[in-house]
């Protein structure tokens, strides 16, 4: 890869975050390279050491490793986390798709004062927001972890391994007890 085509792929994540490209795509130089679970494609992400300072994180729309909670976005994200990484013992990335109402049965064990119709619109919004930054990637009715969240270093991970333990799992779809449905 030349320095012009290494400068447009460093643009595009400027402006736009994390980029995905056909399997067998030439690495821009200075990027890390995650490949998706069917080998078709491969996501690009800024190798940035993890001392760089805010201002360089928001240059290359990088943002921190923490999440900034937007109308319960922090919910909707645990409860995707919950769901599509079922052994915490195991990598994060890819994780494994999960239905949405896998999702939404999480949801509603972690806002149990909303009802569905406000628990759906927070769901959708937060979703939005999440894959927009790529800390999710959404089909029409599945989701999976995104790259970003192949950010986190030893340390977060083992906060989040605690942490998984107290997120609800989804109730069985079989669990003639189990709720609402979506």
């Amino acid at each position: 890869m030349n320095e012009h085509d290494t400068a447009l792929w460093w643009a595009k994540i400027r402006s736009g975050g994390p980029q995905q490209a056909p399997a067998g795509s030439p690495s821009p130089a200075g990027m890390r390279r995650l490949v998706e679970p069917d080998a078709q494609s491969v996501w690009f992400l800024p190798n940035l050491p993890p001392s760089a300072a805010p201002e360089v994180l928001a240059e290359y729309r990088q943002e921190p490793a923490t999440l900034q909670d937007s109308a319960g976005t922090l919910r909707v994200f645990a409860a995707c986390l919950r769901c599509c990484w079922p052994d915490p013992g195991t990598d994060l990335w890819p994780g494994q798709l999960a239905d949405l109402t896998d999702v939404d049965q999480v949801l509603q064990q972690l806002t149990p004062g909303r009802d569905r119709a406000s628990r759906r619109k927070l769901l959708s919004a937060s979703l939005r927001r999440l894959e927009a930054s790529r800390w999710v990637l959404q089909t029409a009715d599945r989701v999976r972890l995104g790259p970003r969240v192949t950010g986190w270093g030893s340390l977060e991970l083992s906060t989040l391994r605690e942490l998984w333990r107290m997120i609800p799992d989804p109730q069985p779809k079989s669990d003639p007890g189990g709720g609402e449905a979506p």
